[in-house]
């Protein structure tokens, strides 16, 4: 079952003693033992035809890449497409069973190309972003799922709609800097402060709060505040243009008076308080 999992060890300096004591102390005293036999089924398997099922996994896989970009509307990416140049070096390699798929070439947002093979193929997708949906391939894909998703793909390259207009994900901000420790932030009652004035701009009086939540946009899901830092008008700028042009991104952390998206921030009284039983030096990320 996909909610097991095994623990692979591999370090020579592996103390079973003290691995079974701590994970004893996190496990549970009352485990579902349908998972745990699906466990032992599943290393049987792979004990007695692992190899083979891999083998021709892999093969499927390799076929799908090939088959995906002969569509001209869809471009399976590489390691190299996925790879900033800072890491490129560092021996990352991709997993050939899991394929991210570039889709702005053939006319249809994400939404609409999951709905569109949904309803027409009766095909889900594992994962999506903006611009990418991800298949993966298990032991158990066979060639015929294959083919069907191949074929799905090339009638929808076929009706050759125009290519949609990209709009450019903003660049994450900066971290700015950690005033207080976040827990002590997070525990402050703090006050709900508008991301916007009533001039429906961003709202300056933010710049220089201190943040008591954590503001995730998701995807990708990258804080772009965490409890105790300073807000700048660079990130509250930011924020707003997530909520304005971008849809489909939901804003974690960000809360709602009525229809005004606020942010809670400490208020004077609590970073008083804060500042006289711990403040941590104010120094910028390196």
């Amino acid at each position: 079952f996909s909610q097991a999992a095994f623990i692979h060890v591999n370090d020579p300096t592996f103390k079973e003693h003290l691995f079974r004591e701590n994970f004893n102390m996190h496990t549970s005293t009352s485990p579902m033992y349908s998972m745990i036999a699906s466990l032992d089924v599943s290393r049987k398997q792979m004990m007695m035809e692992g190899y083979k099922l891999l083998e021709r996994t892999l093969m499927l896989a390799g076929e799908l890449r090939q088959h995906i970009n002969s569509t001209g509307a869809f471009r399976v990416l590489e390691l190299d497409d996925l790879l900033p140049d800072e890491v490129k070096n560092d021996d990352i390699r991709l997993d050939p069973t899991k394929i991210t798929v570039d889709i702005s070439s053939c006319g249809m947002t994400v939404d609409e190309l999951q709905a569109e093979l949904y309803s027409r193929f009766n095909i889900t997708i594992e994962k999506s972003t903006f611009n990418t949906i991800t298949l993966l391939l298990t032991v158990g894909t066979t060639r015929s799922k294959c083919s069907r998703l191949y074929d799905a793909l090339m009638r929808i390259a076929r009706e050759k709609r125009a290519p949609r207009r990209l709009y450019r994900t903003p660049d994450l901000p900066p971290f700015t800097e950690l005033v207080y420790l976040p827990r002590d932030a997070y525990y402050c009652g703090g006050e709900l402060v508008p991301l916007l004035d009533e001039n429906d701009q961003a709202n300056a009086s933010l710049a220089g709060r201190i943040c008591a939540d954590q503001i995730v946009p998701y995807p990708p899901g990258i804080p772009v505040l965490v409890p105790g830092q300073l807000i700048t008008e660079n990130i509250v700028e930011y924020l707003i243009r997530y909520l304005r042009v971008q849809n489909k991104v939901e804003l974690h952390g960000v809360a709602y008076q009525g229809y005004f998206p606020s942010i809670r921030v400490l208020s004077a009284a609590e970073e008083r308080r804060l500042a006289s039983l711990r403040e941590l030096p104010r120094q910028k990320a390196a």
